[in-house]
């Protein structure tokens, strides 16, 4: 069984509810990885643009450096907000 990262970002730009925003992106890992195994770490940024880098971006940099890496894999409920460009 596999032990995933979620990991989620949400600009508070267009005044999205970090919360809610949280909650439905994780929602939506979890019936993901459901079959395979639980979401075992999350790490979700606010205030953070998906054109800046995952290296500049505070949770996201935590999860590359994670030194007691309790996850075999990452999820991400919504690929889209999580990435810029194509």
């Amino acid at each position: 069984m596999l032990r995933f990262a979620f990991y989620g970002r949400v600009s508070t730009e267009d005044q999205q509810d970090p919360a809610a925003s949280r909650a439905w992106r994780l929602a939506r890992a979890t019936a993901l990885t459901e079959a395979q195994g639980p979401v075992a770490a999350e790490y979700f940024d606010v205030g953070q643009s998906r054109a800046i880098p995952w290296k500049r971006r505070p949770r996201a940099t935590a999860l590359l450096t994670a030194p007691d890496r309790g996850f075999d894999a990452v999820v991400i409920g919504e690929p889209q907000r999580a990435f810029y460009g194509n």
